[in-house]
């Protein structure tokens, strides 16, 4: 397997799976349509498009143009609230996954590593999450990558594709490249505009959850760990659906806590409402993925805010 195409590649997560596979000598083929991706990230050695997966035409374009041998698939958009709110804009995330298996079927590309979400399951029945438990998706971006997953499953049946559904939970961290979220939605994000004075407050939305400090929990993962998992996935010779966590979770208090020990300083928060469509608690069960991938986290949330840290800093 030489020649991978990266949707999304330009993205936060995107551009660190390009960094780490043009280092371990794979051909890179990056498609983004640069919403949020940040061009400059996408290392020199990969072949670069701005196309939007929505453009069947252009993406017909790119696969004739190379001889892809398998994709990883991280082009979406992400944010829970704005999903409830958008679901006209959030309904892209499935056609442009049809419109990318189709390019596939037509060129002949057997393989794919889907960027998923723990956000599939929905309010979870138990904690850790395992693969077994229900998908019952709380928000609309939860079912697009549900959706997706169902789709990739079923031409896999038709079509004969491999594919290795990796289910996220909050991924955070920086890989050496400093991307810099230009409209930041996620936490760790958030915390640090605080934190450096690019945001006037963090806002925690809500402190009155069934947890130990009533703010929500949250199991994060490194940046690094997700990239090295979804390398490893390519040589898998099976279709599996696969947790990415590291079964240790984090409230949103323990999380500022731990920013304000590591900046230095006190910053401001406030407690807001809770935001529709968030569940009190999501912990991945990680047994599955050592079994399959032999992975394991290597980092933990002081290394993941560090990190950051370092990357805000510099771009101030």
């Amino acid at each position: 397997m030489k020649q991978i195409l990266v949707t999304g590649g330009a993205g936060y997560i995107g551009s660190a799976a390009v960094k780490a596979l043009v280092e371990k000598g794979y051909e890179v083929v990056v498609v983004d349509n640069l919403s949020k991706g940040v061009k400059e990230l996408v290392d020199k050695k990969a072949k670069f498009y701005k196309v939007d997966l929505i453009d069947k035409e252009a993406l017909d374009n790119v696969f004739q143009e190379n001889e892809i041998d398998a994709v990883m698939h991280f082009a979406a958009y992400k944010a829970v609230g704005e999903s409830m709110e958008n679901a006209v804009k959030y309904s892209d995330n499935i056609k442009g996954t049809i419109n990318l298996l189709d390019m596939m079927v037509k060129y002949n590309v057997n393989k794919i590593i889907y960027s998923s979400s723990a956000a599939v399951y929905g309010e979870p029945k138990y904690n850790p999450i395992d693969e077994k438990h229900p998908t019952e998706p709380c928000n609309y971006y939860g079912f697009t990558k549900l959706e997706c997953e169902s789709l990739i499953r079923w031409y896999g049946k038709v079509h004969d594709i491999d594919y290795v559904s990796l289910r996220y939970f909050n991924v955070a961290g920086d890989s050496g490249l400093g991307y810099i979220d230009p409209n930041a939605l996620n936490i760790i994000p958030i915390i640090m505009e605080a934190a450096t004075g690019k945001r006037d407050k963090l806002i925690i939305f809500g402190d009155d959850y069934d947890t130990r400090d009533g703010s929500c929990v949250r199991d994060y993962i490194d940046v690094n760990d997700l990239v090295r998992a979804h390398i490893l996935a390519l040589d898998i010779n099976s279709s599996e659906i696969i947790n990415l966590g590291t079964s240790d979770g984090t409230t949103v208090k323990e999380l500022v806590k731990a920013a304000t020990d590591i900046v230095g300083k006190e910053f401001n928060y406030e407690i807001g409402e809770r935001r529709k469509g968030d569940p009190a608690k999501l912990v991945a069960s990680n047994k599955k993925a050592k079994e399959i991938l032999g992975w394991k986290p290597e980092k933990d949330i002081k290394d993941m805010l560090e990190s950051t840290f370092k990357a805000y800093n510099k771009n101030l």
